[in-house]
């Protein structure tokens, strides 16, 4: 019977030298990957409408140098710090979304659309107590988020307002609402795990929601939220730290009156090209 010789020392090392040298190319190209992504990202975002709209209060998005600490824009790592990017907080970093870091609210690289994004375990929340401009009574909130799980005590995508507890965009197992305090709410169906651009109207008897949908109105019509005002943000739970989202944030952008449908078509076109996200009428 002829015995088949054994690998031999030399050849043991050449075999793992090659799968090295293979995973080294894997890894690389990952990473070319990703950082492809990002530079699109990036050139989306700078020539974007979002700045050139006026009435702009705060802008916060994952993928520009600006928007964390270099620390912290790092997959899994902790966020403690989360900029407004808009021309004007930028220089002396106004209108800073702080926390305690703590795995409450972490950093994901391959977030929605494969870009970074903000997680949340449902526990906490990432807010500013203020925005440097003021109180403002009429407001359009933008914004890109997927939800994880809708749970039956809902999750908060943001709160903003002069009291406790002001409007909130907030999901639960069936829907989510745009509510103020107790008025009346502006309902649509979700599902989990998909990825939703949301534009919000916080303007009174006038106040209305479109969600992937530039032209349509959710609940079909404008509903009376009452008399609100916004004065800072949190984002992921209510001001009290109830009410806890599980899932992303991508991107949160603020104007402080109604923005017009062309201004609103742009700003979802944007978002829209830039995380893959469907949106219906552009």
């Amino acid at each position: 019977m002829k015995k088949h010789p054994a690998f031999s020392i030399i050849e043991l090392s050449i075999v793992v030298l090659v799968i090295g040298i293979m995973m080294t190319i894997v890894a690389q190209s990952i990473k070319m990957t990703t950082n492809a992504r990002l530079v699109s990202a990036r050139t989306l975002t700078s020539r974007s409408p979002v700045p050139d709209i006026p009435g702009l209060v705060a802008w916060y998005e994952t993928s520009k140098l600006e928007s964390f600490k270099p620390s912290e824009a790092v997959d899994s790592r902790q966020i403690s710090t989360w900029y407004d990017v808009s021309p004007g907080s930028v220089p002396k970093k106004l209108n800073t979304l702080t926390r305690t870091a703590s795995s409450a609210v972490t950093y994901k690289l391959d977030g929605i659309g494969k870009l970074p994004s903000v997680y949340f375990n449902g526990t906490n929340r990432i807010s500013v107590t203020s925005f440097y401009q003021g109180i403002t009574s009429q407001n359009t909130v933008i914004l890109v988020a997927r939800p994880y799980v809708a749970l039956s005590s809902t999750g908060i995508v943001f709160d903003s307002g002069n009291v406790a507890r002001g409007c909130v965009l907030a999901f639960n197992p069936s829907n989510y609402y745009f509510s103020c305090i107790t008025a009346n709410n502006v309902s649509a169906t979700i599902n989990t795990y998909q990825d939703y651009v949301v534009a919000a109207y916080i303007n009174g008897s006038s106040s209305k929601v479109y969600s992937n949908d530039v032209n349509n109105m959710a609940s079909g019509s404008t509903v009376n939220i009452g008399s609100n005002s916004l004065d800072g943000l949190s984002i992921g739970s209510d001001r009290s730290g109830n009410y806890g989202l599980t899932g992303l944030v991508s991107e949160m952008i603020i104007y402080n009156r109604p923005l017009q449908a062309q201004e609103r078509r742009d700003v979802m076109n944007y978002l829209s090209q830039k995380y893959g996200i469907t949106v219906s009428g552009l």
